[in-house]
């Protein structure tokens, strides 16, 4: 499976903790590793590992087999890890960033009576409590888990489930004659 070749479709740019890694192992152990057969597979698939692909998407997308994979991500752990912290540190820049830009659209809007009326109360409360479970989630305070349940039983359906089995018993039990003696 991993002297197939298929189509990789590289990114525009590599990593360059990925590409570092795939090259230091390039530079050592047995010639048939795939650091040193197929780099650019390996770089591909280190990206798709760190972003959370799975096994046989990154399989069919690089075209590398099963045991190359796995070998792959136990040799490159440390990279992937500091690649998935790199991607984590974007997201969060990102996330600040939006949040600055909803900050000034609130202002905007607390300014601009004729824009909010446009603007549903649904929205900006549904906004608002994303917000704070998102703020306390980031504190460490939101530990309450809240379940909805529907089709609680009733008491009409409790009586029923025992009178059906009352009629199950009674269709069981063996007749008896007994006789009173004094």
């Amino acid at each position: 499976m991993d002297d197939e070749k298929k189509p990789v479709k590289p990114k525009a740019w590599a990593e360059p903790v990925l590409v570092a890694s795939v090259g230091r192992e390039a530079s050592v152990g047995s010639p048939m590793r795939a650091e040193k057969t197929r780099p650019k597979e390996c770089v591909l698939a280190l990206e798709m590992l760190a972003e959370g692909y799975g096994m046989e998407d990154v399989r069919a997308q690089t075209g590398l087999g099963w045991d190359a994979i796995t070998s792959l991500r136990a040799r490159h752990e440390v990279a992937i890890d500091v690649r998935r912290r790199q991607m984590a540190a974007d997201g969060f820049e990102l996330a600040e960033g939006l949040r600055l830009l909803a900050k000034k659209k609130m202002k905007m809007l607390a300014e601009d009576d004729e824009a909010l009326a446009k603007v549903s109360l649904k929205d900006l409360i549904l906004s608002n409590a994303i917000a704070q479970d998102k703020g306390l989630a980031a504190l460490g305070e939101n530990k309450t888990i809240i379940e909805h349940r529907s089709g609680k039983p009733t008491l009409a359906d409790a009586q029923a489930a025992i009178e059906e089995a009352r009629k199950s018993l009674q269709k069981e039990a063996l007749p008896v004659e007994a006789t009173k003696v004094v």
